[in-house]
């Protein structure tokens, strides 16, 4: 009986140590699904635009999606020619006054037939360090910003699924 006992957490740790978390697709803004970790929560308290946010404060884990319409951009004058041209848009002016604010380099690839371009961005506040993959996503009509963040002490056991996150958005 021991030995079972024995079995059966071993098991369990091995299974609960895994590198990726456990994600479910979730729906959001005009028509669109996000694959997002289980241990996260739907909230509506980290920004006011986003079309999808969820959140887990014990891990410090937020995901938020904001969503733009091409047509909605280009009648107010707007006109980006690829994700990347989004992302570095977005990338350029966001919490730009933020101390030892770093942007990585921008990475280009598909998914889901979308064109994804995606940068790691690091900044510090008065008390902590921060830690976000920033993921531009183009579709056939809209261009979506992907917000993954966390404290930087959490990056490494965040990263995975942040990546998971970031390109699994289905149009």
């Amino acid at each position: 009986m021991k030995q079972f006992i024995l079995s059966l957490i071993l098991v369990n740790l091995i299974i609960s140590s895994s590198a990726y978390a456990q994600l479910s697709p979730k729906n959001g803004g005009h028509c669109f699904t996000l694959d997002i970790p289980e241990y996260m929560v739907k909230t509506y308290e980290l920004n006011d635009v986003a079309t999808l946010q969820y959140m887990n404060a014990g891990k410090e884990a937020y995901v938020v999606v904001i969503e733009d319409s091409k047509d909605q951009l280009e009648s107010l004058g707007i006109k980006y020619v690829g994700a990347k041209d989004f992302l570095e848009g977005f990338l350029k002016d966001y919490n730009k006054d933020a101390s030892e604010r770093k942007v990585g380099k921008i990475v280009e690839f598909s998914s889901n037939n979308n064109k994804i371009a995606q940068a790691e961005f690091t900044w510090k506040d008065e008390k902590l360090s921060y830690y976000m993959i920033t993921t531009a996503v183009e579709s056939k009509g809209y261009f979506y910003k992907i917000l993954t963040w966390t404290i930087t002490e959490n990056k490494d056991a965040l990263k995975n699924d942040f990546l998971a996150i970031a390109k699994s958005l289905k149009d």
